[in-house]
C-alpha cells in the first residue's frame, strides 16, 4: 500500500498575536477625540468659540465653561479657534488628546478713529455714545444722485427715505425715529467741521416757499456734494454726542470730511459710472373694453371728454370718434407707460489730482454728473470742484483748508 504524505508549513501564533495587535492600535489612532477650555489672557473661560478643523466641515463650539470636545480623524490636522472681538488662532493637533487655548483680545476694533465735533477726532473706545462710521468705498459702490440714499440699510438706526422729487430731490433722514411732532426732525449736517444749510429749497428758490410751506422739492445742501470727493462719514446718535452743536443736533449729527491729501507721491485718478433707470409698472390692466359710457362706446365728441371708462367690448372692425371729431379704431391701445416715459441715464465723471508726503499733501478734484430722468425734457446737471489741503508747520501746528464749489442745474423737476 502506498500512502502520500504531505507537509503543511507551521504557524508562529505568538507573531499573528502581535499582528492583531499592531492592527488594533492602528484602528485606534483613525479617530481622536480632542477635548480641552478656552481663555482669555485673563484666564477667564470664554463660551461660544468656534473651533473647526482647518479644510473640513468638522467643527465644535464651546460650552458655558468654555469646555469643548471635537473628534479629530486620524489624530492629525489643524484647529482654529474664532471669537468675535478676538485674534484667530490656530493649533496643531499632533495626537494630542488635552489641548488649552488662550485667545488674545483683537484690537482694530478698539482702536478705530472717529470725527467727532469741530473735527476733532477720537478712538471710538473713549466715547460714551454711539456712533457710525461709514467709510468713502460705501458710498461710492451703490450710486446715486443724491449720495445720501445709498446709506439706507448701512447705519444702524438711521431711516432714508428718497421724496420721490427726481434726482436732485431731498432725502428725509430720520436718527432713531421722531423726536418730536411738530418741529424739524432732521440731523444736523456738518462738512469739515463746518454747520451747513441743509434746508429744502423750492425750485423757484423763493425764501417763502422753503421748508413746510415749500409748492415743489428744489433740493438741498446734500445734493451738491461729489460722493468721489468724502473721505468719511461719522453719525453721531443722541444728545451727548451732539452737546456742542446746541439745539440745532437734538436728532444727531452728521460729520462728513472730504478728502485733503493723497497718498505719498503723486496720483491722477479717473472715476467714471454710468446707469440706466426704466420705470417699473405691475398694474394689471384690462384689455377687453375700452372707453365710454354705460357700455356704449363714444360716437361723438362730447362723451369722449368725460371720465368713464365703461365702454364696450373691443370687437375687431369697431371705431370710435375723438374729442377732436376724428375716427379712429376702438381697440386696445397696449402699455402706455412704455409710450409716455424713456430709459433714464445717469454719468458721472471725476478725475483728481492728490499728493501726500510727511508734512502734508492736497487733493483736487472735478466732477461733472449729467442725469437724463424717465420724464422727457427733464434733468440735471451738477459741476463741482473740491480742494482740500494739509501742511504740518512744526509739531503741534497742522493748517487744512477745504474749498468747495458746486453749480446745479435742474430742468423741469417734478
Amino acid at each position: 500500500m502506498l500512502v502520500s504524505k504531505k507537509t503543511f508549513p507551521s504557524v508562529d501564533l505568538k507573531q499573528n498575536q502581535n499582528l492583531s495587535a499592531v492592527s488594533e492600535e492602528v484602528n485606534l489612532q483613525k479617530d481622536i477625540v480632542v477635548k480641552g477650555t478656552v481663555t482669555d489672557s485673563k484666564g477667564e473661560t470664554l463660551p461660544g468659540v468656534s473651533i473647526k478643523l482647518k479644510g473640513s466641515t468638522i467643527g465644535a463650539s464651546t460650552d458655558l465653561d468654555g469646555k469643548f470636545s471635537i473628534t479629530i480623524p486620524d489624530g492629525t490636522g489643524i484647529l482654529v479657534f474664532s471669537f468675535i472681538g478676538f485674534t484667530t488662532q490656530e493649533v496643531v493637533v499632533n495626537q494630542r488628546t488635552s489641548i488649552s487655548v488662550k485667545l488674545e483680545t483683537a484690537n482694530t476694533a478698539l482702536n478705530e478713529v472717529v470725527v467727532t465735533a469741530l473735527g476733532i477726532k477720537r478712538q471710538s473706545k473713549s466715547l460714551g455714545y454711539a456712533t457710525t462710521n461709514v467709510s468713502a468705498e460705501e458710498l461710492t459702490v451703490n450710486r446715486t444722485t443724491n449720495f445720501m440714499n445709498a446709506l439706507q440699510g448701512k447705519v444702524a438706526g438711521v431711516n432714508i427715505t428718497p421724496m420721490g422729487s427726481g434726482p436732485a430731490g431731498t432725502s428725509k433722514i430720520r436718527i432713531r425715529g421722531q423726536s418730536s411732532f411738530g418741529g424739524n426732525n432732521s440731523p444736523l449736517i456738518v462738512v469739515n467741521g463746518v454747520p451747513i444749510d441743509n434746508t429744502n429749497y423750492a425750485a423757484r428758490g423763493d425764501v417763502s416757499q422753503r421748508g413746510s410751506n415749500r409748492t415743489s422739492d428744489g433740493g438741498d445742501g446734500l445734493g451738491s456734494i461729489n460722493p468721489d470727493d468724502i473721505e468719511s462719514m461719522t453719525v453721531l446718535k443722541g444728545a451727548a454726542a451732539s452737546a456742542l452743536y446746541g439745539s440745532r443736533a437734538k436728532d444727531g449729527v452728521i460729520m462728513i470730511t472730504t478728502k485733503n491729501k493723497g497718498a505719498d507721491g503723486v496720483s491722477l485718478t479717473y472715476n467714471s459710472n454710468y446707469t440706466t433707470d426704466d420705470p417699473l409698472d405691475y398694474t394689471d390692466y384690462q384689455s377687453e373694453y375700452g372707453q365710454g359710457e354705460n357700455g356704449v362706446r363714444p360716437t361723438t365728441a362730447f362723451p369722449t371728454s368725460g371720465v368713464w371708462s365703461f365702454g364696450e367690448k373691443f370687437q375687431p372692425g369697431m371705431t370710435h370718434t375723438l374729442f377732436n371729431n376724428i375716427v379712429v379704431p376702438y381697440e386696445y391701445q397696449g402699455s402706455v407707460i412704455d409710450k409716455y416715459y424713456r430709459t433714464g441715464n445717469n454719468l458721472s465723471n471725476t478725475i483728481s489730482l492728490a499728493s501726500g508726503g510727511a508734512n502734508g499733501g492736497l487733493n483736487l478734484s472735478v466732477s461733472n454728473l449729467k442725469n437724463n430722468t424717465i420724464l422727457p425734457n427733464s434733468g440735471y446737471d451738477r459741476n463741482t470742484i473740491n480742494l482740500g489741503f494739509t501742511q504740518n508747520l512744526g509739531k503741534k501746528l497742522t493748517v487744512t483748508a477745504n474749498i468747495n464749489y458746486s453749480k446745479e442745474y435742474r430742468k423741469n423737476p417734478p
